[in-house]
């Protein structure tokens, strides 16, 4: 795909390369093809061709009619044909309408009607040239509507800023039909029926209403942000919703009851939503779309309370065992089991053994029930066979945890008892229990056992407690009877948040926890300590997470949500099960079958059962999930695209994979990489960290941690503003931008220079033992939006390091060793400078660009680097100027908050100017590929674009 600009001085031509931005549209063909708008192109999904069709605007809408396809966007709107091979091709080009389009239709094959954003409403023919404009009486501003044609008549509805829908009919009368009230906020989306309006607002409500009477039949709530698209399922009578919080639902039309919930997409929310044939499609901020045939039954509960059989003596605690009975401990201390078919209850464990009368734990291993009572007993129960035996205990303290050991051998169990002493059991055959190991859990307030499990190697033994901690403990296997209990070789207090860890399981050499914070945690063990590589959170307004299981090579996530159990495929975002059940904190279990889930729980005293039909949904996602926010950095290196984002996470791109990472606890603001592979990230709350890339890898790892603390540098004879007196301690400034250089000093590797929000600038030492160390640091009174580093003498190892801030000024630091050598500035910009570059040779050049559109190209003296000289200035954006670049020995590259991208030349005089697809660009970065013989240009900001150069671009 090639996107030319001719200009007055040449030809030149940008080939876009890989693109990663929030699809706009979708759209599903007949023949189940699916069309999807990123920005400016649409893209065939299945057969990979992609057309662009607009300048600049981005697709906001996709309008099928046999073998045509209406497209339109902001002011703009063109026709695309489709072939029998599902080939796109422009009919009928780009044309700019009179004012901004929020609805388009076919009336008949030659006939378009347009609804504009002031409420009028214009028939064009198929060359898209206005034959009739009508104009509503209730002229005001709609943000959403619909048109339709019913029986030869065009039907117009308006969803107005004034939180009301207004159905009229514009090619018969001017006048409002019917105004229907009840919104509390902006109308965002309507569809229409035969016999009713759905409408979707800012109120975060789904409304359903008699189109004749105006009345609302179902005000649906279920979304917990804007709720922006609505469509109807058309083989059923059916209404999906979509808004910012993620969420697709599914809901009964006639009903109102919410029949299916899916979390598709992660980021800023879901853009486009469409249905055909069973199927629904959407796409989101994230970068992807995805398809979805749903079943047509909808879920089924069935719930029934043992009132009668346990009113005299109340359960305490239930378990499913794996072939589906229901095991019941109740006051007593009995043990009962259920039998579904005869509705009763049979005797396990007499009352007679009171061992465990008004208090007991349990644990399931295997096809073994594990019970433990206060004064230290611990007995077996086959679930099989209903035999039970008792295991003899060394100590007599309570029972605080009985804790199933996550590994190949099922057989193992570990209790807990007072001053947190740890015993690690195995389960023989003939049902007895051998303890062959003793560990100690570190002191803490709730000091029990919660979630266990072995690495791999089956060296070490990874546990979590109550309160959220997690501890490495090295595994011996024979134990004599006078073994001293082992402490932990490594421990992560308080991980997980008091609440406490739910699993711990080990996969792929990792160590995989999740919490009742909500989070998913990765660590791994090296040289018997763990390091945490990433965390992420699945659902972020989800807080208790119970554990993740792999089945048919999907994730499941079983969590509690408000006053719901649900379990949710993670891959599909699908939620396969939900029972409301009142919360987690509650004796409860969950077993999964093929088709059915069957969930019980005790509230109130009362022992409830469900069992709910589970959906079975096939889905497909197109595409590799991006940020889906802002990324306010990237690098190269090698073929990697690396990218920060808003979501405090970083994510490696190939051609082919996306590998996300998390660590920071918020915003990455920048990055930047040595030849080496080093990687370094920084962002909010002044964190900055060290990730190593692995060769013909994507994945990062994390190998430094470091906290950027505030003690500023005040230059001499520098007098402090009052700002900077009454700053406080706390470290709440921001790293806003970084830069690195390889060290010829021995013992650093690299060098990396910081520029923060607060003013300062730090210029740290990074060791080969991957420990930061701090040499120096600035104060520039204002806020810093770039720093520039690099080495000026290969000889003596002097550092020239600049830095641009928010008040237009470009600062300078010539630096020998770890002292500043000499220091200038100039005041470049009326604002602050968004972009800064530095190139060295015979004529040492800076180029700055900033929030008043100039590019500026400057000189640095030749001997001491001392003073900068502008010798070119030219205004080039409409708006602010966010990037430059020198591209190579004579061209400048340059990009704006207006969209645009420009060449250069070093008089600043435009040689090429195209449009790029990415809202709001926030950073340029170059990559020059010798063995390609061309220079890759990749903008990022709400997503990327990658343009590469032609072979006669020679790199610098």
């Amino acid at each position: 795909m090639m996107v030319q600009c001719e200009t007055a001085t040449q030809h030149a031509v940008l080939e876009v390369g890989r693109t990663s931005v929030a699809v706009t549209a979708v759209t599903i063909l007949e023949n189940g093809s699916v069309i999807a708008a990123y920005s400016s192109f649409l893209e065939n999904l299945d057969t990979k061709q992609r057309l662009k069709v607009f300048k600049h605007q981005a697709v906001h809408s996709i309008n099928v009619s046999n073998s045509s396809l209406l497209v339109c966007g902001g002011r703009s709107i063109c026709i695309v044909d489709l072939s029998c091979e599902n080939q796109m091709s422009i009919s009928c080009p780009e044309r700019r309408l009179k004012d901004w389009i929020i609805s388009a239709a076919w009336m008949s094959e030659t006939i378009i009607a347009v609804l504009f954003s002031y409420n009028s409403v214009a028939i064009l023919d198929t060359s898209l040239t206005s034959t009739k404009t009508v104009q509503c009486d209730s002229c005001c501003i709609i943000y959403g509507g619909c048109l339709v044609v019913e029986e030869g008549v065009l039907v117009c509805c308006s969803g107005t800023v004034f939180n009301k829908p207004l159905l009229w009919k514009p090619l018969l009368e001017s006048k409002v039909v019917m105004a229907y009230e009840g919104h509390g906020g902006v109308i965002f989306d309507i569809k229409l029926s035969e016999s009713r309006l759905y409408t979707v607002s800012d109120d975060r409500t789904l409304i359903i209403w008699n189109r004749s009477s105006g009345e609302i039949e179902h005000r649906l709530y279920g979304h917990t942000a804007r709720v922006l698209k609505v469509v109807l399922m058309p083989w059923c009578d059916g209404v999906v919703s979509v808004g910012e919080d993620n969420q697709c639902i599914v809901w009964s039309g006639g009903t109102g009851e919410k029949v299916h919930c899916l979390t598709p997409h992660t980021g800023q929310g879901i853009r486009s939503v469409h249905c055909n044939n069973s199927t629904i499609v959407t796409g989101g901020w994230d970068s992807t779309v995805v398809s979805y045939t749903l079943s047509s039954r909808e879920s089924v509960c069935k719930e029934e309370e043992f009132i009668s059989c346990l009113a005299e003596d109340p359960p305490k605690w239930v378990s499913w065992t794996r072939d589906g009975k229901l095991i019941v401990q109740v006051a007593s201390g009995e043990l009962r089991l259920y039998d579904g078919s005869l509705d009763s209850f049979e005797v396990v464990m007499s009352e007679e053994d009171s061992r465990f009368k008004g208090y007991s734990k349990h644990c399931k291993v295997g096809d073994v029930l594990v019970i433990g009572g206060i004064r230290g007993s611990i007995s077996l129960l086959d679930c099989k066979s209903l035999n039970c035996r008792s295991v003899n205990c060394d100590e007599e303290s309570k029972i605080f945890s009985l804790t199933a050991v996550s590994c190949e051998d099922t057989n193992l169990f570990i209790s807990c008892q007072g001053a947190g002493y740890l015993t690690l059991w195995k389960i023989n055959e003939n049902l007895s229990a051998e303890p062959f190991n003793n560990f100690t859990l570190p002191k803490c307030k709730n000091r029990w056992l919660t979630s266990a499990c072995f690495e791999e190697s089956g060296k070490y033994l990874v546990l979590g407690d109550r309160k959220g901690g997690i501890h490495l403990y090295c595994f011996a296997e024979n134990i004599s009877k006078s073994h001293v209990a082992k402490d932990p070789l490594c421990s992560f207090a308080g991980l997980h948040g008091d609440n406490g860890i739910s699993q711990i399981t080990s996969q792929n050499k990792l160590v995989v926890s999740v919490g009742r914070d909500g989070n998913v945690r990765y660590l791994k063990i090296k040289e018997g300590r763990l390091v945490i590589v990433k965390k992420y959170k699945p659902i972020s307004s989800v807080c208790w997470i119970e554990k993740l299981k792999q089945r048919d090579n999907l994730t499941m996530m079983y969590y509690f949500h408000g006053q719901h159990f649900e379990v949710k495929v993670l891959e599909s975002g699908v939620t396969i099960c939900s029972v409301e059940c009142g919360g987690g904190h509650r004796s409860w279990d969950v077993i999964i079958e093929e088709s059915s889930a069957h969930f019980a729980y005790i509230n109130n005293s009362k022992l409830k059962t469900v069992k709910q039909q589970i959906t079975s949904n096939q889905f497909k996602r197109y595409g590799t999930k991006s940020h889906g926010s802002e990324i306010h950095s990237a690098v190269y290196y090698k073929d990697l695209i690396v990218t920060a984002g808003e979501d405090c996470t970083l994510i490696a791109h190939s051609t082919e994979t996306a590998v996300q990472v998390s660590g920071h606890i918020s915003s990455v603001q920048a990055i930047c990489v040595t030849n080496s592979g080093i990687l370094f990230s920084a962002g909010g709350r002044g964190s900055l960290k060290a990730w190593h890339i692995p060769e013909g890898r994507t994945d990062l790892e994390l190998v430094s941690d470091y906290t950027v603390v505030s003690k500023t540098h005040i230059p001499v004879g520098y007098n402090s503003s009052y700002r900077f007196d009454q700053r406080n301690s706390d470290n709440d400034q921001r790293v806003l931008s970084l830069d690195c250089c390889e060290s010829r000093d021995p013992q650093f590797s690299c060098f990396v220079a910081c520029g923060l929000s607060n003013g300062e600038v730090y210029l740290l030492g990074y060791t080969l033992s991957n420990k930061f160390v701090r040499l120096l640091s600035d104060y520039q009174t204002n806020c810093i939006t770039r720093v520039k580093l690099t080495e000026t003498s290969s000889e003596t190892g002097t550092l020239l390091l600049l830095s641009a801030t928010t008040f237009g000024m470009v600062h300078g630091l010539n630096i020998c060793g770890s002292a500043i050598d000499s220091r200038f500035s100039y005041h470049l910009h009326s604002s602050g400078i968004n972009g800064l570059d530095l190139r060295l040779g015979p004529s040492a050049q800076v180029l700055t660009i900033g929030d008043d559109g100039d590019v500026i190209r400057s000189t640095l003296s030749v001997t001491r680097l001392d003073s900068i000289n502008p010798v070119a200035r030219r205004t080039t954006h409409f708006s602010a100027g966010i990037a430059v670049r020198f591209l190579n020995t004579d061209r400048v590259i340059t990009v704006g908050s207006d969209q645009r991208l420009f060449i250069l030349d070093l008089d600043l005089t435009a040689v090429y100017c195209c449009y790029v697809d990415v809202p709001d660009p926030h950073d340029l970065v170059l990559s020059y590929s010798t063995s390609r013989g061309d220079i890759a240009v990749l903008v990022c900001g709400k997503g990327y674009q990658e343009f590469t150069t032609s072979g006669s671009l020679l790199p610098v």
